[in-house]
């Protein structure tokens, strides 16, 4: 069962640093006609104990009573004829890592900002209660057929498509994405900006193909815009989709979390576009957060003004560039009162037109890891965050808000540029939630499950927690209460919190481990054989 377990952990999350064991597993080639092994010539000596483990494929678990045996009967099986595959049992890292060809360009953005931690509890698309999570984003024009990103649009369920008719009555006709308010129709307009700002934000994770967005599953919902007055409409057409969701309870709208607004009118103010700067309260109200990209220039935005990031609006986050060396970006504007984070925009790689990749840079590419991390958060396992968004979606958003300036990582260039004093950090954020989700009442650190035990190499520890530090650690202690292992534990993906603890250089018989996270530990024991 253990061995059948790693073969399949192998195929999805990759192989680890072999190592020696005990343990081979061995392929053996199988009698048509009979259906046996032809194991005739195995070396018995030193086998402690055997299992079949794939009949079909002649696949069988080999123990040996020491390193020693193992390694010759490992020589010896190689050169049989009857045997096709010999191997150590090795055991393996968990990583939910998408398998995007290009992934390894994005990695460190996206690893920096908190999103490859984050993701061990969530890679987002739906709420626990399985509503779609949509992000709305407004920009000058997209690829809406790119092969990674065509899968996480948004489309309107109300709506027939192409029919000629507004079947949801909203006073537009196959609105079937969102709409272009620059042309009037239904046909977004193709542009390399808005293709970049989605591919960050949400293009296909893990389909082998491109890269992976901030959230491997969402929908986002398109708008084309120039103007101010196409802006105002393009809100308030997001506004009455999130309405109706929250009169619905689920049933008809969508349920928009956050807009992204990479674009803005640099040195101007939020007084000077007063019908623009009031859509973002009446988007909050309905539970609507925006991430806004700040000016592309070396300046104070709290002396020099930059629209919208000085409104004065508590839905509106104001995001700053960070550059790949976690510093403000020299052509990056910045303000103690009106941009709140940073995030990093420069050594950003996106979708582009055409079907291709490319780079991406300056505050468009930072604001989209923001518009990400809101998404993200709503995916969390939070029932009493969930009932606050249907209750009062207004100061759900808040929370969410509140938890992302928390979790800021303090960063020297940003900790006097701006409110929050750090850069984005989804992972910190997410624990935050969490703790917030408990109503104030911690659960002490317990043991819920632990399986396989009896082990003979590998065990997963099941704890009473649905997020956990990265300051975890595992002792093993024997029965007569000697510290005979210390180690990091693999993160498994998923909740509640699974950690992976390997045991397999320990002889038989029976321990103490205790799990240490912070100033909380606790204590299960685990029988080795």
């Amino acid at each position: 069962m253990r061995s059948y377990l790693l073969i399949q952990l192998f195929l999805i999350w990759g192989l680890s640093v072999s190592g020696q064991t005990r343990q081979l597993l061995v392929q053996w080639n199988i009698d048509g006609t009979t259906g046996k092994m032809l194991n005739s010539e195995l070396p018995l000596f030193g086998l402690a104990s055997r299992k079949l483990i794939v009949p079909d494929a002649g696949i069988e678990l080999l123990i040996f009573v020491d390193e020693a045996k193992a390694n010759l009967a490992a020589h010896q099986l190689a050169s049989n004829p009857i045997v096709l595959h010999v191997q150590r049992d090795r055991t393996v890292d968990f990583r939910n890592q998408p398998n995007d060809a290009q992934y390894w360009r994005q990695a460190n953005n996206l690893d920096r900002t908190g999103f490859t931690d984050a993701w061990n509890l969530t890679t987002g698309g739906q709420t626990p209660d399985g509503h779609d999570i949509v992000i709305a984003v407004l920009d000058g024009g997209f690829q809406t057929n790119h092969p990674d990103l065509k899968a996480n649009l948004w489309t309107n369920p109300a709506e027939i498509p192409d029919d000629g008719r507004d079947n949801d009555g909203n006073g537009y006709v196959d609105d079937r994405y969102g709409w272009n308010m620059v042309d009037g129709t239904q046909r977004l307009k193709v542009g390399t900006h808005g293709t970049q700002v989605i591919g960050t934000l949400g293009a296909v994770g893990d389909n082998e193909l491109g890269i992976t967005g901030t959230n491997w599953n969402t929908k986002m919902m398109l708008f084309s815009i120039q103007r101010e007055s196409q802006i105002i409409e393009a809100y308030e057409y997001v506004r009455q989709q999130r309405k109706l969701w929250n009169e619905t309870q689920g049933r008809e709208g969508a349920f928009v979390v956050a807009t992204n607004a990479s674009f803005g009118v640099e040195g101007g103010t939020c007084d000077q576009y007063p019908l623009w700067g009031a859509m973002y309260d009446k988007l909050g109200a309905e539970g609507i957060l925006t991430a806004a990209a700040t000016a592309n220039f070396s300046w104070d935005v709290d002396e020099r003004g930059d629209m919208p990031s000085d409104c004065e609006t508590d839905y509106l986050l104001s995001v700053a560039n960070v550059d790949t060396l976690d510093r403000l970006y020299r052509m990056s504007a910045y303000g103690r009162e009106n941009v709140d984070l940073g995030a990093p925009g420069e050594g950003s790689y996106s979708t582009l037109p055409g079907n291709q990749f490319g780079g991406f840079g300056n505050t468009s590419a930072a604001a989209p890891y923001v518009t990400g991390a809101i998404a993200l958060l709503y995916s969390s396992p939070c029932p009493s965050f969930h009932d606050k968004v249907k209750t009062d979606p207004a100061e759900a958003a808040l929370m969410i808000r509140d938890v992302l300036l928390a979790g800021t990582k303090t960063l020297p260039s940003l900790e006097f540029r701006t409110s929050s004093g750090g850069m984005l950090n989804v992972a910190k954020s997410q624990e935050l939630l969490i703790e917030l989700c408990e109503d104030g009442e911690e659960s002490e650190l317990a043991v819920a499950n632990v399986s396989p035990n009896p082990t003979s190499d590998f065990t997963v520890i099941t704890l009473n927690k649905l997020v956990i530090s990265n300051e975890v650690s595992v002792r093993v202690f024997d029965l007569n209460g000697r510290l005979v292992s210390t180690q990091r534990p693999i993160r498994i993906p998923g909740t509640p919190v699974q950690l992976g603890v390997n045991l397999g250089e320990l002889p038989s018989g029976y321990y103490q481990v205790m799990v240490i996270e912070r100033e909380e530990s606790t204590t299960t024991r685990v029988i080795v054989h």
